[in-house]
């Protein structure tokens, strides 16, 4: 008894089988559909992929904006320029309202060290406790609340 039961296991299609064969039976019934459907995907794994390379290419932009608005502000801080420091504001000005995430946050902390630079304490203040409270950023969550500590005891 246990051996017919074993030789009928034995002799079952696999479930593997089974299923390749089901799928290959469908796509031959619906070939066109199939087709409209394959076509659909690739379109769809296309803007993905465009949207991934484009993103990248706006990160690699604001990045760079960032690297020439911090050498704005090193500059300024060697040489007092007053050219130096709007340059930078302007700078940062652009990346704040265009972008988004740890960039722009960043750019906000750069403007408020501008602003404690300028004498425009209430405005730095401002930028500093917005950035405290919005950014996900644990680094610069600590910076903002530092530097608010910091302008409170003065």
């Amino acid at each position: 008894m246990a051996r017919k039961r074993e030789k009928e296991i034995i002799h079952r299609p696999d479930i593997l089988v089974q299923a390749f064969d089901s799928v290959s039976t469908y796509i031959r019934v619906n070939t066109r559909q199939c087709l409209y459907g394959l076509a659909a995907l690739i379109v769809v794994v296309a803007v993905v992929v465009s949207y991934a390379v484009y993103a990248h290419y706006q990160d690699q932009k604001v990045q760079y904006q960032l690297a020439l608005g911090i050498k704005a502000v090193e500059m300024y801080g060697q040489t007092r320029a007053p050219a130096d420091i709007d340059k930078a504001e302007g700078i940062f000005q652009r990346i704040v309202s265009g972008s988004s995430g740890k960039s722009r946050y960043i750019a906000k902390l750069y403007l408020a060290n501008i602003n404690m630079a300028k004498g425009k304490r209430e405005e730095a203040i401002k930028l500093y406790q917005e950035v405290s409270r919005n950014s996900s950023n644990q680094t610069l969550t600590y910076l903002a609340d530092k530097a608010i500590n910091s302008t409170e005891k003065k």
